[in-house]
């Protein structure tokens, strides 16, 4: 057997192996729990086909839970939010007692688009005729009233869409019919809680139009393999190969990636010295900035961890002596079916949005969020970066070293949409275990548009 193939026959040391050396015991929310979801192509076409597009949007995106925004991005008042999905566009405001309340952004005399940028409203006025509409939704002004005797003004309310939330995070949904957010959420609430989403804010928020299909831009992130050829920058301490990757729910998966190990027989085995050099020069997710040497025996996973607890004690003043190493090295990626993602632990938590344009345009979002310090206000969510047509997301230093991996990452998506389209009605395949999510997105989608 070829040297390559005798290689890749070669199962690294799993996710659980990797915790069970680290030097604080992991929480049982760590605990893998996979599901076979079998080996069977994928159409390509699933990705290509203007009708295939237009069900989803009439069986999946108009039937599920949508992240908006965070609830500190309006906290007074009138503060307003315009929600833009597909053909669908929402307000989102709060109300004179603090709720919450999201309607149709749509003037009821014409069809104008009512609201067109956010901000703190008084009224919502239709910049086309004059109509105006109350903060709540109910109706206040016709200028020409006169001459529409079939409008009641009782009864010209702008028409209320379903808005639940979580943990500061603001979702809404066009199916009133649909399952609570809180029970399909489950089990990121509980995973979160312990990681202090409560306590976080938005440090970064950037945006980019992506020539692809929602789900090859969703998959780009819901792997870690490839990292292997994608991102070599990351490879002499990524251990992708030993990520777990977890079916939680129907609408809940994720992977847990460790970091510090050289990640297979694929890459030069470093020394834990070599490691610990490398880690701290790329960046991630330990940081950069080490204050103390390594203990005698320390691995360079241990010793990240070491780093990461006590520059997040400093950073944010909350005691996390007796977190595991995972918790503060390890990309923790969930997704919530079918569009948003948020990483767990309790360093930078990424979070991606992807809402599609059509059937091959995607607008992919990245967000940051950080605990904030403990005992102050918390800041105010970080301001919308989006880049141009032209602009390279290494344009947006905010976003620190991830910023050219995002580069990189985008840099797959056009020709693989390319690709997709020459297959015509061929096939893909996934991976049974490393693309288990990616599998798991087709079969959502397949539930979804058999309702």
């Amino acid at each position: 057997m070829p040297a390559a193939s005798a290689k890749a026959t070669q199962r690294p040391m799993t996710y659980q192996d990797v915790l069970a050396r680290d030097r604080r015991h992991p929480p049982e929310l760590l605990g893998e729990r996979t599901l076979d979801l079998g080996v069977e192509p994928i159409a390509a076409s699933r990705y290509t086909s203007p009708e295939f597009f237009r069900r989803e949007v009439e069986k999946v995106w108009l039937k599920t839970w949508q992240y908006v925004c965070r609830e500190e991005a309006i906290p007074n008042p009138g503060d307003t939010h315009v929600f833009d999905l597909l053909n669908k566009t929402v307000i989102v405001t709060r109300q004179r007692d603090g709720s919450l309340k999201a309607m149709q952004n749509v003037c009821l005399h014409r069809g104008r688009k009512l609201v067109t940028d956010g901000g703190c409203k008084q009224q919502f006025r239709c910049p086309y005729h004059g109509f105006t509409w109350n903060t709540d939704g109910t109706f206040r002004e016709n200028p020409f009233g006169w001459d529409f005797p079939q409008i009641d003004p009782g009864k010209f309310s702008l028409p209320q869409i379903r808005l639940e939330t979580w943990a500061g995070f603001v979702f809404i949904n066009f199916d009133n019919e649909a399952t609570p957010l809180l029970e399909q959420l489950a089990p990121m609430p509980e995973h979160f809680a312990r990681w202090r989403i409560q306590d976080c804010t938005i440090v970064a928020h950037v945006g980019k139009i992506a020539h692809a299909n929602w789900k090859v831009c969703a998959e780009a992130f819901i792997e870690s393999h490839h990292v292997f050829a994608t991102h070599p920058q990351l490879n002499p301490t990524n251990g992708f190969e030993s990520g777990q990757y977890d079916v939680l729910s129907d609408h809940v998966t994720r992977f847990m990636n460790p970091g510090g190990l050289t990640p297979s027989v694929h890459h030069e085995q470093l020394t834990e010295e070599q490691r610990i050099e490398r880690m701290f020069a790329a960046g991630g997710r330990a940081g950069s900035r080490a204050t103390f040497p390594p203990e005698p025996g320390m691995t360079a996973r241990n010793y990240a961890g070491e780093v990461s607890r006590r520059n997040l004690t400093a950073e944010t003043g909350y005691d996390f002596q007796d977190v595991c190493d995972a918790e503060m090295m390890d990309g923790m990626s969930y997704d919530f079916f079918p569009n948003f993602h948020l990483w767990g632990g309790f360093r930078d938590k990424i979070c991606y949005r992807f809402r599609p344009l059509d059937h091959e345009t995607t607008f992919m979002e990245v967000m940051l969020f950080r605990i904030a310090p403990k005992d102050k206000p918390k800041p105010p969510p970080a301001a919308f970066h989006m880049l141009g047509e032209e602009d390279l997301w290494s344009s947006a230093t905010e976003l620190g070293f991830l910023a050219s991996v995002y580069d990189q990452d985008q840099s797959n998506m056009a020709p693989l949409q390319h690709g997709l389209k020459a297959l015509g009605e061929g096939e893909i395949q996934f991976g049974r275990y490393l693309e288990v999510r990616c599998r798991h997105l087709h079969q959502m989608v397949d539930v979804y548009m058999a309702r």
